[in-house]
């Protein structure tokens, strides 16, 4: 928090500085044009100048001020690129690991998390994130994290894939502590889909592929087509040509997913998969994810009904904390977190009214 509030301390300050410099700026072009017209106007009642003088000299200044508004602006643009440079070559020039790296890479991985008394804190916030966590996701089985926005599912994904380190406590995979793992060696065993997924400026061909770089056109095609994306791409006049960033929400999420399946990793971890699509195509993923969960370890984070309920175990967590545990009949006969966020879900879609249709 201290070091936010300095950012924007300080970003204030740069704009009252550039805002003061800019009114200067501009109060010195218009009081010189004014200054012109009144010396002109003077030679010229004197009959010492010609009325058509006064607009030669405003265009004189007017030239000779434009390449030093040029000046100013080419300054602000060298700037700007210097310090985004600066970070790029730092971010270039680095390692390729920003955080600390462990070196074992297993034959292969299993995927069978135990979390034990862990404790998380954002760098700069002085309430803790996540508290007292013990769970234990077991390989091959689904795992559903539920809670109320802010109750740290997606911030456990984080840990889990280790984009961060835990204040205190451990996470073991496969027996080994994760702060052991290869970090690159990690990720390429962890399918991610999110609720907002990056896609760069290339064309969808390149977006997908970026899930395997080495994956052969047919591959490509396959995942496509496992994420119900491959017919909307052959309707395109460009195909897999077609800018990926000119596609919808729903579409490019698709692309997310089509990685996932382009990558195929033992180990998958989907927040809101399907935030982002509309009911057809939500039920089209549905049916391409179930497919894909099959003999792999799975963690889903989710508000829809149909993501969860057919979990193995559900996680329940409220402010930080896991509060409820178990399968869907056990946790909605205990009638408490979890069958109240239950309900809720069930009331938001009117299932009662929608159930007299089918």
């Amino acid at each position: 928090m201290a070091l936010q509030n300095s950012l924007t301390e300080t970003q204030l300050q740069t704009r009252r500085i550039s805002f003061l410099f800019d009114g200067i700026k501009g109060f010195i072009e218009q009081i010189g044009v004014v200054i012109i017209i009144i010396l002109t106007v003077y030679f010229v009642l004197r009959g010492e100048m010609t009325i058509g003088a006064i607009m030669f000299h405003i265009l004189l200044f007017n030239n000779v001020s434009a390449p030093i508004r040029q000046l100013h602006r080419i300054y602000d643009e060298m700037n700007d690129a210097l310090i985004y440079s600066e970070s790029f070559f730092q971010i270039m020039n680095s390692d390729h690991q920003i955080e600390p790296s462990g070196s074992y890479k297993p034959e292969n991985i299993t995927g069978k998390f135990e979390i034990k008394d862990l404790n998380f804190t954002y760098p700069d916030n002085e309430l803790r994130t996540l508290e007292d966590i013990d769970m234990v996701i077991e390989p091959n089985k689904i795992t559903a994290l539920v809670g109320l926005s802010g109750a740290g599912k997606s911030t456990l994904i984080n840990l889990l894939d280790k984009f961060y380190s835990p204040d205190s406590g451990e996470i073991l995979l496969d027996g080994v502590s994760l702060e052991d793992y290869d970090t690159a060696y990690l990720r390429d065993h962890i399918g991610l889909v999110l609720q907002k997924n990056h896609i760069f400026n290339g064309s969808i061909l390149e977006n997908i592929k970026y899930g395997n770089p080495d994956a052969f056109f047919e591959d490509i095609v396959e995942a496509a087509e496992k994420s119900y994306l491959h017919e909307q791409v052959i309707k395109m006049p460009d195909g897999y040509d077609t800018p990926a960033t000119s596609l919808s929400g729903g579409q490019q999420q698709k692309i997310a997913i089509a990685r996932m399946f382009l990558k195929n990793p033992p180990v998958i971890f989907l927040d809101e998969p399907t935030a982002s699509l509309d009911a057809i195509s939500t039920q089209q993923i549905k049916e391409s994810l179930d497919a894909i969960k099959k003999d792999r370890t799975v963690v889903v984070i989710s508000h829809s009904i149909s993501q969860i309920i057919d979990s193995d175990m559900i996680y329940v967590m409220k402010d930080g904390r896991v509060v409820e545990h178990g399968s869907h009949a056990e946790l909605y006969e205990a009638n408490g977190t979890y069958r109240k966020i239950f309900d809720s879900m069930a009331k938001s879609m009117n299932l009662s009214l929608m159930t007299e249709y089918i």
